[in-house]
Protein backbone atom coordinates (compact mmCIF):
# COMPACT_ATOMS: atom_id res chain seq x y z
CA UNK A 1 0.00 0.00 0.00
CA UNK A 2 2.84 2.36 0.57
CA UNK A 3 3.85 2.02 -3.34
CA UNK A 4 0.77 3.03 -4.20
CA UNK A 5 0.83 5.79 -2.20
CA UNK A 6 3.89 6.80 -3.19
CA UNK A 7 3.54 6.82 -7.17
CA UNK A 8 0.42 8.65 -6.63
CA UNK A 9 1.93 11.05 -4.81
CA UNK A 10 4.85 11.77 -7.06
CA UNK A 11 3.17 11.35 -10.21
CA UNK A 12 -0.38 12.98 -9.44
CA UNK A 13 0.37 15.90 -11.68
CA UNK A 14 2.05 15.32 -14.29
CA UNK A 15 -0.67 12.69 -15.44
CA UNK A 16 -0.88 9.65 -13.13
CA UNK A 17 -3.90 8.10 -11.45
CA UNK A 18 -4.24 5.67 -8.97
CA UNK A 19 -8.05 4.50 -8.67
CA UNK A 20 -8.60 1.38 -6.69
CA UNK A 21 -11.88 -1.27 -7.84
CA UNK A 22 -13.30 -3.15 -5.58
CA UNK A 23 -16.67 -5.27 -5.68
CA UNK A 24 -17.10 -5.56 -1.66
CA UNK A 25 -19.23 -3.55 -0.18
CA UNK A 26 -18.87 0.43 1.31
CA UNK A 27 -18.64 -0.37 4.78
CA UNK A 28 -15.80 -3.37 4.47
CA UNK A 29 -14.13 -1.09 1.89
CA UNK A 30 -13.77 2.00 3.70
CA UNK A 31 -12.38 0.40 6.60
CA UNK A 32 -9.65 -1.44 5.02
CA UNK A 33 -8.91 2.22 2.98
CA UNK A 34 -8.93 3.92 6.88
CA UNK A 35 -7.10 0.52 8.26
CA UNK A 36 -4.28 0.42 5.01
CA UNK A 37 -4.02 4.76 4.95
CA UNK A 38 -5.02 4.21 1.13
CA UNK A 39 -4.80 7.98 -0.18
CA UNK A 40 -5.34 7.38 -3.62
CA UNK A 41 -8.90 7.15 -5.17
CA UNK A 42 -11.01 4.39 -5.16
CA UNK A 43 -14.19 2.84 -6.63
CA UNK A 44 -17.06 -0.14 -6.78
CA UNK A 45 -17.30 -2.79 -9.55
CA UNK A 46 -21.06 -3.40 -9.91
CA UNK A 47 -20.53 -4.34 -13.63
CA UNK A 48 -18.51 -7.06 -13.70
CA UNK A 49 -15.16 -4.74 -15.15
CA UNK A 50 -13.05 -7.36 -13.25
CA UNK A 51 -14.53 -10.35 -15.27
CA UNK A 52 -14.55 -8.15 -18.24
CA UNK A 53 -10.85 -7.57 -17.96
CA UNK A 54 -10.19 -11.09 -17.41
CA UNK A 55 -8.67 -10.65 -13.90
CA UNK A 56 -8.53 -14.03 -12.20
CA UNK A 57 -6.57 -12.99 -9.24
CA UNK A 58 -6.59 -10.39 -6.71
CA UNK A 59 -5.06 -7.89 -6.67
CA UNK A 60 -4.20 -7.10 -9.85
CA UNK A 61 -3.59 -4.01 -11.99
CA UNK A 62 -3.44 -2.46 -15.12
CA UNK A 63 -1.68 0.77 -16.21
CA UNK A 64 -3.92 2.30 -19.17
CA UNK A 65 -1.58 4.62 -21.67
CA UNK A 66 -2.96 8.31 -23.01
CA UNK A 67 -4.97 6.96 -25.40
CA UNK A 68 -7.26 4.44 -23.20
CA UNK A 69 -5.48 1.58 -24.19
CA UNK A 70 -4.11 -0.85 -21.54
CA UNK A 71 -0.70 -0.56 -21.98
CA UNK A 72 0.47 -3.33 -18.93
CA UNK A 73 -0.90 -5.75 -16.64
CA UNK A 74 -0.22 -7.57 -13.49
CA UNK A 75 0.58 -6.89 -9.87
CA UNK A 76 0.50 -3.78 -7.96
CA UNK A 77 4.50 -4.17 -6.89
CA UNK A 78 5.30 -4.45 -11.03
CA UNK A 79 4.02 -0.90 -11.05
CA UNK A 80 7.12 1.46 -10.77
CA UNK A 81 9.13 4.63 -11.98
CA UNK A 82 10.16 4.09 -14.93
CA UNK A 83 7.21 1.70 -16.10
CA UNK A 84 4.92 4.87 -15.07
CA UNK A 85 7.08 7.39 -16.71
CA UNK A 86 7.50 5.18 -19.69
CA UNK A 87 3.81 6.26 -20.54
CA UNK A 88 3.16 9.22 -18.84
CA UNK A 89 3.70 11.27 -22.51
CA UNK A 90 0.24 13.22 -23.61
CA UNK A 91 -1.74 12.16 -20.15
CA UNK A 92 -3.81 14.52 -18.36
CA UNK A 93 -2.84 16.19 -15.41
CA UNK A 94 -5.90 16.28 -14.34
CA UNK A 95 -8.04 13.00 -14.39
CA UNK A 96 -11.31 13.24 -15.66
CA UNK A 97 -13.69 12.84 -12.74
CA UNK A 98 -11.86 16.60 -11.62
CA UNK A 99 -13.05 18.28 -14.23
CA UNK A 100 -15.46 20.64 -12.58
CA UNK A 101 -16.94 24.31 -12.87
CA UNK A 102 -16.57 25.32 -17.26
CA UNK A 103 -14.58 21.87 -17.68
CA UNK A 104 -17.85 20.31 -17.25
CA UNK A 105 -18.99 21.32 -20.16
CA UNK A 106 -16.00 19.63 -22.13
CA UNK A 107 -16.74 16.50 -20.20
CA UNK A 108 -20.46 15.98 -20.69
CA UNK A 109 -20.11 16.59 -24.68
CA UNK A 110 -16.69 13.94 -23.96
CA UNK A 111 -18.64 11.52 -22.49
CA UNK A 112 -21.74 12.08 -24.50
CA UNK A 113 -19.26 11.08 -27.82
CA UNK A 114 -19.90 14.44 -28.68
CA UNK A 115 -16.77 15.45 -29.71
CA UNK A 116 -17.60 18.68 -31.60
CA UNK A 117 -19.39 20.23 -28.76
CA UNK A 118 -16.37 18.90 -26.24
CA UNK A 119 -13.82 20.19 -28.58
CA UNK A 120 -16.14 23.88 -28.94
CA UNK A 121 -16.26 24.15 -24.73
CA UNK A 122 -12.64 23.24 -24.36
CA UNK A 123 -12.00 26.20 -27.02
CA UNK A 124 -14.20 28.88 -25.47
CA UNK A 125 -12.05 27.34 -21.73
CA UNK A 126 -8.57 27.85 -23.29
CA UNK A 127 -9.52 31.77 -23.81
CA UNK A 128 -9.32 32.02 -20.08
CA UNK A 129 -7.70 28.87 -18.48
CA UNK A 130 -4.97 26.72 -20.26
CA UNK A 131 -6.84 23.81 -19.57
CA UNK A 132 -8.87 24.18 -22.40
CA UNK A 133 -5.96 23.53 -24.46
CA UNK A 134 -5.39 20.62 -22.80
CA UNK A 135 -8.41 19.09 -22.29
CA UNK A 136 -8.79 20.11 -26.48
CA UNK A 137 -5.82 17.98 -26.38
CA UNK A 138 -6.82 14.80 -25.04
CA UNK A 139 -10.15 15.09 -26.86
CA UNK A 140 -8.59 15.00 -30.01
CA UNK A 141 -6.24 12.27 -28.98
CA UNK A 142 -9.13 10.03 -28.22
CA UNK A 143 -10.72 11.06 -31.17
CA UNK A 144 -8.41 9.52 -33.20
CA UNK A 145 -7.45 6.86 -31.78
CA UNK A 146 -11.00 5.52 -31.88
CA UNK A 147 -10.98 6.60 -35.81
CA UNK A 148 -7.78 4.73 -36.55
CA UNK A 149 -8.97 2.17 -34.50
CA UNK A 150 -12.32 1.48 -37.00
CA UNK A 151 -9.91 1.96 -39.74
CA UNK A 152 -8.18 -0.82 -38.56
CA UNK A 153 -10.88 -3.07 -37.94
CA UNK A 154 -12.04 -2.88 -41.21
CA UNK A 155 -8.98 -3.63 -42.60
CA UNK A 156 -8.17 -7.02 -40.30
CA UNK A 157 -12.14 -7.81 -41.68
CA UNK A 158 -13.77 -7.24 -38.15
CA UNK A 159 -16.76 -5.30 -41.00
CA UNK A 160 -19.35 -5.64 -38.28
CA UNK A 161 -16.97 -3.59 -35.02
CA UNK A 162 -16.36 -0.72 -37.87
CA UNK A 163 -19.73 -0.65 -38.87
CA UNK A 164 -21.37 0.18 -36.11
CA UNK A 165 -18.84 1.70 -34.75
CA UNK A 166 -18.56 4.25 -37.37
CA UNK A 167 -22.23 4.56 -37.44
CA UNK A 168 -22.44 5.64 -33.72
CA UNK A 169 -19.03 7.75 -34.21
CA UNK A 170 -20.02 9.88 -36.87
CA UNK A 171 -22.95 11.50 -34.69
CA UNK A 172 -20.72 13.44 -33.12
CA UNK A 173 -18.71 14.66 -35.69
CA UNK A 174 -20.45 17.26 -37.13
CA UNK A 175 -18.35 19.94 -38.94
CA UNK A 176 -14.83 17.57 -38.20
CA UNK A 177 -12.31 16.59 -40.65
CA UNK A 178 -12.69 13.20 -39.59
CA UNK A 179 -16.35 13.06 -39.94
CA UNK A 180 -15.35 12.18 -43.60
CA UNK A 181 -13.16 9.49 -42.43
CA UNK A 182 -15.54 7.51 -40.82
CA UNK A 183 -17.97 8.17 -43.01
CA UNK A 184 -15.50 6.62 -45.46
CA UNK A 185 -15.60 3.57 -43.33
CA UNK A 186 -19.51 3.45 -44.08
CA UNK A 187 -19.91 3.93 -47.64
CA UNK A 188 -16.87 1.24 -48.06
CA UNK A 189 -19.06 -1.61 -46.58
CA UNK A 190 -22.32 -0.31 -48.62
CA UNK A 191 -20.39 -0.38 -51.67
CA UNK A 192 -18.89 -3.54 -50.82
CA UNK A 193 -20.39 -7.03 -51.64
CA UNK A 194 -17.68 -9.05 -49.81
CA UNK A 195 -17.72 -6.60 -46.91
CA UNK A 196 -21.40 -7.00 -46.57
CA UNK A 197 -21.48 -10.84 -46.70
CA UNK A 198 -18.77 -10.69 -43.92
CA UNK A 199 -20.73 -8.27 -42.00
CA UNK A 200 -23.70 -10.21 -42.36
CA UNK A 201 -22.04 -13.79 -41.37
CA UNK A 202 -20.46 -11.83 -37.74
CA UNK A 203 -24.59 -10.65 -37.06
CA UNK A 204 -25.20 -14.66 -37.76
CA UNK A 205 -22.86 -15.57 -34.84
CA UNK A 206 -24.14 -12.84 -32.93
CA UNK A 207 -27.47 -14.50 -32.97
CA UNK A 208 -26.55 -18.11 -33.14
CA UNK A 209 -24.96 -17.58 -29.20
CA UNK A 210 -27.09 -14.76 -28.72
CA UNK A 211 -28.48 -17.08 -25.51
CA UNK A 212 -25.80 -19.01 -23.07
CA UNK A 213 -26.44 -22.60 -23.79
CA UNK A 214 -27.77 -24.51 -20.49
CA UNK A 215 -27.36 -27.88 -21.66
CA UNK A 216 -25.65 -30.32 -23.35
CA UNK A 217 -27.91 -30.80 -26.24
CA UNK A 218 -28.28 -26.41 -26.42
CA UNK A 219 -24.49 -26.53 -26.63
CA UNK A 220 -24.81 -29.12 -29.54
CA UNK A 221 -27.30 -27.00 -31.31
CA UNK A 222 -25.51 -24.03 -31.57
CA UNK A 223 -21.74 -25.88 -32.62
CA UNK A 224 -23.76 -27.47 -35.48
CA UNK A 225 -25.32 -24.51 -36.15
CA UNK A 226 -21.98 -22.36 -36.26
CA UNK A 227 -19.91 -24.99 -38.04
CA UNK A 228 -22.59 -24.63 -40.76
CA UNK A 229 -21.67 -21.25 -41.14
CA UNK A 230 -18.10 -21.94 -41.42
CA UNK A 231 -18.02 -23.18 -44.16
CA UNK A 232 -15.97 -21.37 -46.93
CA UNK A 233 -14.76 -18.85 -44.50
CA UNK A 234 -11.72 -20.51 -43.20
CA UNK A 235 -8.95 -18.50 -42.19
CA UNK A 236 -11.28 -15.10 -42.65
CA UNK A 237 -11.75 -12.82 -39.31
CA UNK A 238 -15.01 -14.13 -38.77
CA UNK A 239 -13.84 -17.64 -39.42
CA UNK A 240 -11.75 -17.36 -36.18
CA UNK A 241 -14.46 -15.82 -34.83
CA UNK A 242 -16.75 -18.84 -35.30
CA UNK A 243 -14.02 -21.14 -34.33
CA UNK A 244 -13.39 -19.64 -31.07
CA UNK A 245 -17.06 -19.75 -29.95
CA UNK A 246 -17.28 -23.19 -30.88
CA UNK A 247 -14.32 -24.28 -28.64
CA UNK A 248 -15.71 -22.28 -26.12
CA UNK A 249 -19.21 -24.03 -26.43
CA UNK A 250 -17.32 -27.43 -26.27
CA UNK A 251 -15.55 -26.36 -23.30
CA UNK A 252 -18.84 -24.91 -22.11
CA UNK A 253 -20.25 -28.48 -22.66
CA UNK A 254 -17.57 -30.72 -20.40
CA UNK A 255 -18.89 -28.43 -17.86
CA UNK A 256 -22.47 -29.26 -17.76
CA UNK A 257 -24.29 -31.78 -16.12
CA UNK A 258 -27.07 -32.63 -18.46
Amino acid sequence: MPHLNELDEQYRDKGLTVLALTSEGAKRTEAWIEAKGAKFAYAYDRGGLAKQLGVRGIPASFLVGPDGKIVWQGHPSGVNDALVTKHLEGALTKPLYEWDGAAKKIKSAFLDGQFGKALAEAAKLAEKDPFGEEAGRIVRQVLESRVASLEAAIEKGDVLTAYEGSKALAKGLKGLPEQERVEAITKRISKDKELRAQMKAQEKVLKITAETPRRKKECDAQMDALKKLLKGKEGTFVGGQIEAKVLELFQLKSRLQF
